[in-house]
């Protein structure tokens, strides 16, 4: 079967690839909705309904009690971590805004100068490393091999428990919120975030740039160093950057740290994608070489 690929030259509105991806996004957007609410009722039912929300429950069970109605505190737990991980999930690919047209059109063209774009989904090892042993600690707690007569001393534990389970459902939903997605590596260790954007509507006569492609580098340096910002200034005037995403709000502009940004079409990736590769290797140049005069 033949992948299909974007014509930018269109003649006819029924051909006009953007309207074609716009309505791949609409449905995968009707898809992912469907799913985040079906995971919220589940959520609801289960704490309202089924079990009532609480912590960790002074009364046990024993192991001869091996009855899936009597460990009410993993239950929860497994369903309530897996219900939030989803739902930011679901969240977080209706904000990528990847469909398999405007995905293959992006892979073809970083492919055909040498590069792999790849789609990462690392969140998802980060959120079964962490809620595994979560689970398992909360199994022996009910069973009462993990317990303590002294109140204090069981008080203690349980705070470190709680914490603990708070931790492992954070750090996979910060990781799938600000790492996930679609990534270009380059050779050592610098990488690019490709984030995609577009209004979701058909097209109007005279609409320009109908797809942004936002290309941002991973971390050069902090923003307090003066060589590196000076360094950093130089490059991006020289090469025509811009200092920070075209959004309303940046994704970095809070940050610390100097990232390189680039921005692009569907029609001029293979140009801008060059464009912040060379400066990332005038960035490593001429920050090693400021670094060796350094006293």
């Amino acid at each position: 079967m033949k992948k299909q690929e974007i014509n930018l030259e269109f003649e006819d509105e029924e051909d006009n690839p953007y309207n074609k991806i716009k309505s791949e996004y609409n449905k995968k957007r009707t898809k992912f909705v469907l799913y985040f609410l079906t995971t919220l009722i589940i959520i609801i039912i289960q704490f309202a309904v089924i079990y009532p929300i609480y912590l960790i429950p002074d009364e046990t069970v024993s192991a001869s009690e091996l009855d899936l109605r009597n460990f009410p505190l993993t239950i929860n737990w497994a369903i309530f971590s897996v219900g939030i991980f989803l739902i930011f999930y679901f969240v977080k690919e209706l904000f990528m805004k990847i469909t398999p047209l405007l995905k293959i059109h992006l892979t073809n063209e970083i492919n055909n100068i040498g590069f792999k774009i790849q789609e990462k989904r690392n969140s998802w090892i980060l959120f079964l490393s962490l809620i595994s042993p979560s689970l398992i600690l909360l199994i022996l707690i009910e069973l009462k091999i993990i317990h303590f007569y002294s109140p204090i001393l069981n008080m203690f534990v349980k705070s470190i428990v709680i914490f603990y389970l708070i931790v492992s459902i954070s750090i996979p939903v910060i990781w799938r919120v600000l790492y996930d997605g679609l990534i270009i590596k380059l050779k050592g260790k610098y990488k690019i975030f490709v984030h995609i954007y577009f209004k979701v509507r058909k097209i109007k006569p005279g609409d320009q740039q109908l797809i942004g492609i936002y290309l941002t580098s991973n971390k050069l340096a902090n923003k307090f160093s003066f060589n590196k910002k000076r360094i950093y200034t130089r490059i991006v005037e020289e090469r025509w950057l811009p200092r920070r995403r075209k959004t309303i709000v940046s994704k970095h502009g809070l940050s610390p740290f100097l990232r390189f940004h680039e921005f692009s079409t569907p029609s001029n990736l293979q140009k801008q994608f060059l464009n912040i590769v060379i400066a990332l290797q005038e960035w490593d140049i001429q920050a090693k070489h400021s670094h060796q005069k350094t006293p």
